[in-house]
Formats: structure tokens, C-alpha cells, sequence
């Protein structure tokens, strides 16, 4: 016949819930068994969702290197736009200041008394250069007298006087528009 089962328990199941020993070991059974199943999964949890972090980062990754083909690819495009833009700005400038020195001029030759004519005429950045010639001093003086009280022409300059038997008094003057923006 077989033998008898033997119980042996060697810890008396009194003096270790009393004891601090006792008490600590219990905890750690109860409580540190669900401390380390929530370590345990807190820890799978983390490894599991690299794998979807990873996968994500490789798809921003992708995609900012599709856009940035994009983006190279379409910079001339870019460029070219931009210059026409800018081109397209200077020829809204160009068309809205075209009559400027063709009234200028208009209101000049009005202005111009007999014996005075004009040589040369240059119009730009707003400023305007006339070499002409008078036949007398009185031509001359009309003129200036004519020019001064012009309300559309600021800061006249007069220089390279000389006279000519040929041509009379050769002269040029200089003057900014009144009113007109410096660049």
C-alpha cells in the first residue's frame, strides 16, 4: 500500500501576519503580483505601439519627400510666375504714367512764347531735362517767368547759358514734377 501524504508547513500561519517580515511578504503575494502584471502590460503596450509610431513617421517621412519633389519640381514654374507678375506690375506703371510727358510737353509748348524753341526733351524718374534756344533775352525772360509760375513743376535749374550769333541764346534747364514721389 502506498504511504501516506505528509503535510509539512513550516511557517506558522499565525506569526506571519503579525510579524513586519510577515506582513511585507503578504503584500508582495497580493499586491506586488498586480503591480507587476500592470508593469507587464504598461511595458507591452509601449513596445506594441512603436510599431504604429514607426509606421507613422515612415509615412510623414514619404510624404514630406512627395511634397518637397513637389516643390522642387515646380519652383521655375514658380520663378517664372513671380517675373511675370513683377513684369506685368512694371507694365501697369509704364501704361498709367504714359500720358505724363506727352501733358507735360503740351503744357510747355503753351507756355512757350515766340522766339524760344526746344532742342531736346528727356523725361524720366519723374524728372524733366530741356535744352532750347531763344532768339533774345526778352524770349528768354518770358520763358522763365512762364516756367516758374508753372504750378506742376518744382525746383527749376537753369545751366550751360551761352550764346550763339548763329542760334541766339542756347540754354538747359532742369525741373522735378511738383507733387511726384522720389524712388
Amino acid at each position: 500500500m502506498p504511504a501516506d501524504f505528509v503535510h509539512i508547513d513550516l511557517l506558522d500561519k499565525n506569526d506571519i501576519s503579525r510579524s513586519p517580515y510577515g506582513r511585507l511578504a503578504a503584500w508582495a503575494i497580493t499586491y506586488g503580483r498586480y503591480i507587476m502584471i500592470g508593469t507587464e502590460i504598461i511595458v507591452l503596450l509601449a513596445f506594441i505601439s512603436r510599431f504604429t509610431l514607426d509606421r507613422k513617421l515612415t509615412d510623414l517621412k514619404d510624404e514630406i519627400a512627395q511634397k518637397q519633389a513637389i516643390l522642387t519640381a515646380n519652383a521655375s514654374f514658380e520663378n517664372e510666375v513671380r517675373t511675370l507678375q513683377n513684369q506685368l506690375a512694371k507694365i501697369k506703371t509704364l501704361l498709367s504714367d504714359q500720358t505724363k510727358p506727352i501733358d507735360l510737353l503740351t503744357g510747355l509748348t503753351t507756355m512757350l512764347p515766340s522766339g524760344v524753341s526746344f532742342a531736346s526733351y528727356e523725361y524720366g524718374d519723374n524728372k524733366l531735362t530741356i535744352a532750347a534756344s531763344a532768339q533774345s533775352t526778352q524770349a528768354l525772360s518770358q520763358f522763365l517767368s512762364n516756367i516758374q509760375a508753372n504750378k506742376s513743376l518744382a525746383s527749376v535749374e537753369i545751366g550751360d547759358v551761352s550764346k550763339d550769333a548763329l542760334r541766339g541764346i542756347q540754354f538747359k534747364f532742369t525741373a522735378k514734377l511738383a507733387g511726384a514721389k522720389t524712388k
